[in-house]
């Protein structure tokens, strides 16, 4: 068999430095398709943001609760012991038989004396004026 080296020349104009409207649409396809790509990965990042910030928020309100949680059963068995009416008690006034109890109350504050306060001397009216008699 015999290999034939020669070019074949096609008749017509070459050219070689311009874009075909088959290449311009498919450009504009993959910019189209990387430009939404982009946005669905910008929406998808401030989608999670978003919800680890509201996790976070849950996990603080959570931890808040469950303090409240234990000051409550602190109370309860406070009350169910029988510790809360003594307490109570307490605070109205009441003590033990044979316990000693102190008031403890501010220092009073002093009363402010009263000002000497000077006397309008009485002047002799002349006769013959209105206030003489």
């Amino acid at each position: 068999m015999r290999q034939n080296n020669k070019a074949v020349a096609a008749t017509g104009t070459l050219r070689s430095k311009s874009i075909g409207a088959r290449h311009l649409i498919v450009l504009t396809i993959a910019a189209v398709a990387i430009v939404w790509a982009g946005i669905v990965f910008a929406q998808e990042a401030y989608v999670s943001h978003k919800l680890s910030q509201q996790a976070a928020d849950l996990r603080q309100q959570n931890a808040q609760l469950a303090a409240q949680n234990a000051a409550y059963k602190k109370d309860v068995q406070t009350i169910t012991s029988g510790d809360a009416a003594e307490e109570d008690a307490r605070l109205n006034g009441y003590a033990k038989p044979n316990e000693r109890t102190f008031l403890v109350a501010p220092a009073p504050t002093p009363s402010p004396s009263p000002s000497p306060t000077a006397r309008p001397s009485a002047k002799p009216s002349a006769p013959g004026s209105p206030g003489a008699h």
